[in-house]
């Protein structure tokens, strides 16, 4: 058996195109690392060891993916491992001390996206889980409202070791699971507009309950918590999933007139929030407190034109909580137009290659939970981006493997691993 996965892992085309694409990551480190030394930046002592570091794990991860996930989508890897690489570039540009503590987390995240991967006949397990992953998340709700951190108005985070670790990117994976697992079950009796039992017909509505109460304790833990943000994207993950499982438009209807009343009721509930929203609509009023942040984030856009200062010539770190809330402002400055239409075009890769991925497995649950996962991560690259660039108030969500953050980005790569996994499985399923 172990003989047989090496010698397709090694005969695999898919990774050795994956390779050739990692090539490509790792030009852009060592060209971003000699940019920053031409613009004179005073790199930490250790960014030259988080650099290399990151090209070492990116690389261990291939060779394990060629053992565990041979068949698996090369595209997937190669894309997070450039936007990967993109954020450990601009945390060394941005915060050269915490350099070191991202390129650490991205190697457990890598870590935990191979164990992921190599789970992968364990996967139609998850199904029968789908309850209990949905407690789960709400324990891990209960703990973080009892024991938790506040921190800019939320609580949000539980400190471990020193160490604070963000519960609502546990729970995020959580509802994956559910939602993947619920949604299988039910999916065709919602697609539908009844069903005949006894020679009578009833609605389909009530196997909508189990998922609505699930959402409202959720939402209302949330809430509790005072994270709209997460709100709003768990939120909009049920409204897309819930369109892919039954391709029913009024559950699109009916999930966007919930987000708007959620966005109204935060607006009236909560003081931070209603900072936020005013200050997206009006952030020159002020410039010089709550507004300070987005009208430096505008002029850093605006001054990066089409090509962009260079990378360390700009002046981003003006920028409060540039290295999680503002990075994509940060490469709009530095790399430009251009730099920015490449992050973009990267999560584009991402989401597609997921739904690609999804498409191709037979099995309905590894479908929506391929699906789930690349939506997920879609939907938060969407909401920092639109935030960024002020079209939607900023929530305090980070962009996926890009932003600053520990707990994040384990959650994201175990995500991947996740959509490796079905890949993986499809594609035994086709041979």
């Amino acid at each position: 058996m172990v003989l047989r996965q090496l010698r397709l892992g090694f005969s695999s085309r898919a990774r050795n195109l994956e390779v050739v694409l990692l090539g490509l990551t790792g030009a852009f480190v060592v060209v971003g690392w000699r940019s920053l030394d031409a613009a004179g930046f005073q790199m930490s002592e250790t960014s030259s060891r988080a650099m290399t570091q990151f090209l070492m794990t990116m690389l261990l991860g291939h060779m394990a993916l060629r053992f565990v996930a041979p068949r698996a989508s090369a595209a997937t890897y190669a894309t997070v491992g450039m936007l990967s690489a993109i954020g450990l570039v601009f945390t060394v540009r941005l915060a050269p001390d915490v350099a070191q503590d991202q390129a650490n987390w991205i190697t457990l995240g890598v870590g935990g996206m191979v164990v992921t991967a190599g789970c992968h006949r364990l996967f139609p397990r998850l199904q029968r889980m789908k309850y209990s992953a949905a407690f789960f998340a709400a324990i891990v709700l209960a703990g973080t409202g009892l024991f938790g951190t506040t921190i800019n108005g939320a609580r949000l985070w539980i400190t471990i070791s020193g160490r604070t670790v963000q519960t609502t990117e546990i729970i995020k994976a959580l509802l994956v699971v559910f939602l993947a697992g619920y949604l299988t079950d039910v999916g065709a009796v919602l697609a539908s507009t009844g069903f005949r039992f006894g020679g009578r017909r009833y609605s389909n509505w009530p196997y909508l309950i189990p998922l609505v109460v699930t959402w409202l304790g959720a939402m209302a833990a949330l809430a509790l918590l005072k994270d709209l943000g997460t709100i709003a994207l768990l939120l909009m993950l049920a409204i897309a999933s819930l369109y892919v499982a039954t391709g029913r438009l009024r559950f699109v209807a009916g999930g966007l007139a919930l987000l708007g009343a959620t966005a109204v009721a935060g607006y009236v509930a909560f003081g931070h929030v209603h900072d936020r929203i005013d200050t997206w609509r009006d952030p020159y009023a002020t410039a010089d407190s709550s507004g300070y942040q987005t009208v430096q984030s505008i002029y850093a856009i605006q001054a990066g034109g089409i090509t962009g200062e260079g990378l360390g010539l700009g002046e981003p770190t003006v920028i409060p909580a540039v290295t999680t809330d503002y990075v994509f402002a940060a490469i709009a400055e530095e790399l430009g137009l251009a730099g920015a239409a490449g992050v973009v075009l990267l999560f584009g890769v991402l989401v597609v290659g997921g739904l690609q991925v999804a498409l191709a497995t037979r099995d309905p649950f590894l479908r929506l939970l391929a699906c789930c996962s690349a939506l997920l991560l879609g939907i938060q690259a969407a909401v920092i981006i639109a935030g960024n660039l002020r079209l939607i108030p900023t929530t305090g969500i980070t962009l996926p493997f890009v932003s600053y953050g520990g707990s994040s980005l384990v959650i994201n790569f175990a995500l991947i691993g996740l959509i490796l996994g079905v890949s993986e499985e499809s594609s035994s399923e086709r041979s």
